[in-house]
């Protein structure tokens, strides 16, 4: 069953790869890896009081408390889980659940359940690693062609920017 501290490990590594722990300008506000002052404002307020060099602990308990879940751990394969994860972080959780449910050829309702856990865990972990990047990248190429300015965090193959690197890992 997928283990918490690894895909944690891997969405880290797309928030915040030096384990800096720091705060940050982002949209809306600030944040500390990945965590934003606006959508979490309490939650931010409480780790940012925290020295930054004793925060990683606190950091993780908000992640493991507010994103990942009962579901999860149920994953049969790291390697699909970490992604999901990483996505319910970057763009949402019911998002995330749409795009596995989509991959896995389940019911797509963004609800987690017994029935979605299944159908991912009947999936061969590599093809369905190879959908969800590719189901992943459709959807913020979906956010670009709605919203042009958002190409900067697309990129391309070339130039890849963060989302891009988030859909190919």
């Amino acid at each position: 069953m997928a283990v918490f501290q690894i895909s944690y490990d891997f969405m880290l590594d797309n928030e915040d790869a030096g384990r800096r722990y720091a705060t940050v300008p982002d949209t809306g506000g600030f944040a500390i890896s990945g965590i934003n002052s606006a959508a979490y404002p309490a939650d931010f307020a409480r780790i940012n009081a925290i020295q930054q060099g004793l925060r990683g602990q606190a950091v993780a308990a908000f992640y493991q408390q507010n994103f990942w879940n009962q579901w999860y751990g149920q994953i049969a394969s790291d390697e699909v889980a970490k992604r999901v994860f990483d996505a319910a972080v970057n763009m949402g959780p019911g998002t995330a659940c749409n795009l596995i449910q989509e991959a896995a050829g389940a019911e797509v309702d963004g609800a987690w359940g017994s029935n979605t856990v299944a159908k991912i865990n009947a999936c061969d972990p590599v093809a369905l690693v190879t959908a969800f990047k590719q189901d992943r990248l459709a959807h913020y190429q979906r956010i670009v062609a709605a919203n042009p300015a958002d190409e900067k965090y697309l990129g391309t193959e070339d130039e890849p920017g963060p989302w891009w690197i988030r859909s190919m890992k």
